[in-house]
């Protein structure tokens, strides 16, 4: 799956057509702590240990290969560390779906938190969840209470519990970086003007939405919903799924903006590879705000598949993994 998860969940009220999007969020659900998923198993909520995860699950990769630059310089994953120390902030640009690459990200995430004092931010959850991932990370919660309280990516327990078990372990701060999704779904179906009327703390300041917009970035998204039956010619349609997606980037960079600021830390973050991939989104906005920001695209590839070059564009690393039985 390239950019792609389904627009239903913001584009509701386009019902005539469904797709799959480059935007960032799979459609979430509420996980119990009583399903055997992917062969973890969930703590009692009083106890302070977490998942059981084997070995086998856990034992990093190495991936394909790690290109530094647009000219495709083959590196070690040496090189993204060394070049953080000169940098504010790391964003890991993922698929969703790359198995793989959560498993390489996990290992060299560890490898960064153990020489440089960072904070973990997360696309994958919403700031108004980050009261319940407080509690959750300073033992007030346990790992039960903590997974039944919120709604979750399908692939959370798979692919991000482990980064949050980490966490929690070694004391690492983690910020829920992204928007609460009921606002997204309003700009994408009412429009980003119904947004102004509402005031939240969970929102960005508003009038930077459309401040960092980006011509080359908004043509990207554009030529990308027009492979989708019905949405080429409503321009109403798009011009909402744009700011959407604005909204997304303004406030992820808000939420790291800010830590950074607060924390005394710098910040790894972790979002899907569009909102950052090519200088665009979130990492032009960072950057814009004067922000040294050091960028990761990880891209999983299909063996007889050759990588479209496009993907090396802009990226300071591109780590092309290899893509297990299973995600294909």
């Amino acid at each position: 799956m390239r950019f792609s998860i389904l627009l239903s969940f913001c584009l509701s009220a386009a019902s005539a057509w469904t797709g799959e999007s480059f935007s960032s969020e799979p459609e979430r659900k509420v996980l119990t702590a009583s399903a055997e998923t992917d062969e973890r198993t969930v703590s009692d909520g009083d106890s302070d240990s977490s998942f059981a995860v084997s070995d086998e699950k856990t034992d990093s990769k190495s991936p394909a290969s790690i290109q530094k630059g647009s000219v495709k310089t083959a590196v070690s994953p040496e090189a993204i560390f060394d070049s953080f120390d000169n940098h504010d902030i790391l964003i890991f640009g993922e698929e969703h779906d790359d198995v793989m690459g959560h498993r390489i990200r996990l290992e060299w995430f560890k490898r960064i938190s153990s020489k440089t004092p960072v904070v973990l931010s997360l696309e994958m959850l919403e700031k108004d969840q980050q009261k319940t991932l407080d509690e959750y990370l300073n033992g007030q919660i346990g790992e039960r209470a903590f997974l039944n309280s919120l709604k979750l990516w399908p692939n959370h327990l798979r692919d991000y519990q482990p980064f949050l078990q980490f966490a929690k372990e070694n004391r690492i701060p983690v910020l829920a970086s992204n928007v609460p999704r009921k606002y997204v779904n309003l700009v994408s179906n009412s429009g980003l003007e119904e947004l102004y009327k509402i005031r939240s703390v969970f929102l960005p300041p508003k009038y930077l939405i459309r401040k960092f917009s980006q011509d080359e970035y908004e043509s990207k998204i554009r030529n990308t919903l027009r492979e989708h039956p019905g949405a080429a010619q409503n321009e109403g349609l798009i011009r909402r799924f744009v700011d959407a997606q604005y909204l997304w980037d303004a406030g992820m960079a808000d939420s790291i903006a800010n830590a950074f600021l607060t924390k005394g830390r710098k910040i790894v973050h972790i979002n899907g590879r569009f909102h950052s991939d090519q200088g665009f989104g979130v990492t032009f906005r960072l950057r814009e705000l004067g922000f040294r920001v050091l960028t990761v695209s990880m891209f999983p590839q299909k063996s007889e598949e050759p990588i479209p070059p496009e993907i090396f564009l802009r990226n300071d690393f591109t780590v092309v993994t290899e893509r297990t039985e299973k995600e294909n």
